[in-house]
């Protein structure tokens, strides 16, 4: 019988879910991973964001064949993976769009409608009436043409935005109104009024968005970075918002997770801040179980080809 180890802090919810539809799994379920390394012997699956997971637990998982990870990103599992490359890996793609999109406008509206003056004037009791800008007829740069850059872009085009994409490729993408490569970034953020970062993290990426990007900006421009804190240069950031080379920021995602709290980020008026929750939702585990129940079967039935997001 196929051990899987599940660990997740809904684990319930996969436990309601995958026991009665895979009643010949063995199953074991964990809320988070301290003390989690009892449970990993024999576990020839393993599901799980498995940020935990290290190097020396892999290589004590001698059973371990398949590793499935419960989000889009892997990065932060090259090294506890690096001398297993005989594990399968698979990740979560293709599930995000939904709620990335919503954190996105989120943070595009916190800025447009000063969500903080009216917080603050909230809390003060203090009545005051201004003009807020709209979304309507502004142009938004997307850079990374993944899966969740699909969904968002039908869903600014929906509200009368015209929508730039950067991408390395330069591939065609619905709802994209014109594609920019990455060489040309200057000249695709030159007349935007939003730049949404969608790229992943790694050493190509690595701060890809700072001074150089800023400078070609309008000063009424805003940055929106939903994807990784490294892709963009934190520092040159904290400058041009203080220069008044942008006019504002919205940040889901930071250098250092949590953010430390020197940052000046925290106290700045034209920044509105969320805690790495851009891709959470209350969905979540119905919408990751649209990967995990297929692949899970492809595997049993060792139909390795038949299954979905693999990691290269």
């Amino acid at each position: 019988m196929t051990k899987v180890l599940l660990v997740d802090s809904e684990f319930e919810k996969y436990r309601s879910y995958l026991e009665p539809n895979f009643p010949d799994v063995d199953f074991t379920f964990a809320e988070n991973g301290d003390g989690v390394e009892p449970l990993l012997d024999g576990a020839e699956v393993l599901i799980s964001f498995a940020r935990w997971l290290t190097a020396d637990m892999t290589a004590d998982m001698g059973s371990l064949k398949w590793l499935q990870c419960m989000i889009a990103g892997t990065e932060h599992l090259k090294p506890s993976l690096a001398a297993r490359p005989d594990v399968l890996l698979t990740n979560g793609r293709g599930i995000h769009g939904p709620q990335m999109a919503e954190m996105t406008l989120f943070h595009m509206l916190a800025l447009y409608r000063q969500v903080r003056r009216l917080a603050k004037n909230q809390a003060g009791h203090v009545y005051e009436r201004f003009l807020p800008k709209v979304l309507d007829t502004r142009k938004v740069a997307i850079l990374g043409l993944g899966a969740i850059a699909e969904h968002m872009s039908r869903v600014f085009s929906s509200l009368g935005m015209t929508v730039y994409g950067i991408s390395r490729t330069e591939r065609a993408v619905e709802g994209i109104d014109k594609i920019f490569s990455r060489d040309n970034m200057a000249e695709a953020v030159a007349d935007v009024d939003f730049l949404v970062v969608l790229l992943p993290f790694s050493p190509e990426t690595e701060k890809i968005v700072g001074a150089e990007t800023f400078a070609a900006m309008k000063p009424s421009a805003c940055l929106i970075n939903v994807a990784r804190g490294g892709v963009v240069d934190e520092a040159a950031l904290i400058e041009a918002l203080n220069s008044g080379a942008i006019a504002g920021a919205g940040l889901d995602v930071y250098e250092k997770d949590p953010l430390p709290t020197e940052s000046p980020l925290w106290d700045m008026e034209n920044v509105f801040m969320t805690p790495f929750i851009g891709g959470r939702s209350d969905l979540y585990a119905e919408r990751i179980l649209t990967v995990i129940e297929p692949n899970l079967r492809a595997y049993l039935d060792g139909n390795l080809d038949k299954m979905i997001n693999i990691v290269d």
